[in-house]
């Protein structure tokens, strides 16, 4: 069978291309008719002056589809140009700019770490075609956006992209991941550096809609923790949230927080003794996955992790590594559904993103 598939690789190659290309095909028509959660809306309210956190809050919902706004000022404040068109337009647009950051994340990593013509096209057809990223570009969700944005300062080492890195800040639950990461370095003006956009976000947002500057800080944090209902079970916050405390009381939900912030430094600390730069920063960008809330689309943080994998394809950790990934994209959603059995299938599914995760660092901290 191993001499089968090195015999027909191109053969192989093109089929694969040939399905692909339909399925992505057939993704952007569901993306042209959908981009839900493209926060087009949000964004419109903000630049009419309107601070749609402020007024989310008091009504408690949002107003239209399931674009509730709980991301960062910054990300409401640089969706200027698509504000300019309505939704049918801005809808399109947005899944043009997620088609894009697609390929960018592909040919990024494929370029610095020097992958050979076939594993690149083969990596760009398992991306392009996985659950996580068709449901991104379906929905117009804002993974891929902060998927590109976190790999920068792994694969450009300057100042520059240091400061691009923080407009990963847009989403909570997986961009902070770059700030703990530069904290655990100690590498303080990078982190500072990565602020500057979240910062800057914030100061247009609360001048721009009059607000308070103080509360206003708060808000989208106030806005995501307690009054969007995140119903998710396959990280170590929901399940804490389900099993061991009132989500209701107060002070025990931001005690957990901080918690799990620990937990996560402690991951961190682990994974930056690797000498290893490519897979630090597939390691990184798992935490998320293991520490908040997620949903689908959100895996497209093991794509790093496949590509390290396929490159390093000899090593039988490397080869369960990638099989785990393709799991993930391609069969998890399906299995989830037929089994139907979350309360028991989540916890598994986090139990062994946790183990992979400590199996790699304990296996790659020996061979420093």
């Amino acid at each position: 069978m191993k001499n089968f598939f090195k015999k027909n690789k191109i053969t192989i190659l093109y089929i694969l291309t040939f399905v692909s290309l339909i399925s992505f095909i057939n993704t952007i028509r569901k993306g042209l008719l959908n981009g839900c959660d493209f926060q087009w809306q949000p964004s419109v309210l903000f630049w009419q002056g309107i601070n749609h956190y402020e007024k989310f809050i008091n009504n408690g919902k949002a107003d239209f589809l399931c674009q509730g706004g709980e991301y960062s000022h910054l990300f409401h404040v640089i969706l200027y140009p698509y504000t300019l068109f309505e939704w049918e337009i801005a809808r399109i647009l947005w899944l043009m700019t997620n088609v894009l950051f697609c390929f960018l994340i592909v040919y990024l990593i494929c370029k610095k770490y020097k992958f050979s013509r076939y594993k690149s096209i083969l990596l760009l057809l398992i991306f392009i075609t996985c659950s996580p990223t068709r449901m991104a570009i379906n929905y117009g969700q804002q993974s891929l956006f902060v998927l590109f944005f976190l790999i920068l300062p792994f694969i450009y080492k300057s100042n520059f992209f240091s400061f691009l890195s923080g407009f990963s800040s847009i989403k909570y639950s997986t961009g902070y991941i770059i700030y703990f990461d530069y904290l655990v370095k100690k590498e303080f003006k990078k982190f500072l550096l990565a602020t500057i956009p979240y910062m800057m976000g914030w100061i247009i947002y609360f001048f721009y809609t009059s607000s308070n500057p103080i509360i206003n800080f708060f808000e989208p944090l106030d806005w995501a923790l307690n009054y969007v209902d995140y119903k998710r079970d396959a990280d170590v916050y929901s399940l804490m949230k389900i099993y061991f405390f009132d989500s209701s009381q107060f002070y025990i939900k931001y005690f957990s927080i901080i918690l799990i912030f620990g937990l996560n430094i402690f991951f961190l600390i682990k994974i930056n003794k690797l000498s290893d730069n490519f897979l630090k920063m597939s390691l990184i960008l798992i935490c998320p996955l293991i520490f908040f809330p997620h949903s689908n689309y959100d895996y497209v943080l093991l794509f790093p992790l496949a590509c390290y994998s396929l490159l390093n394809f000899d090593n039988l950790l490397n080869k369960i590594n990638f099989y785990f990934v393709i799991y993930f994209f391609f069969f998890n959603k399906l299995i989830k559904h037929l089994l139907d059995i979350d309360k028991i299938y989540q916890p598994l599914l986090l139990t062994s993103i946790i183990l992979l995760t400590l199996i790699n660092i304990k296996y790659n901290a020996k061979n420093i």
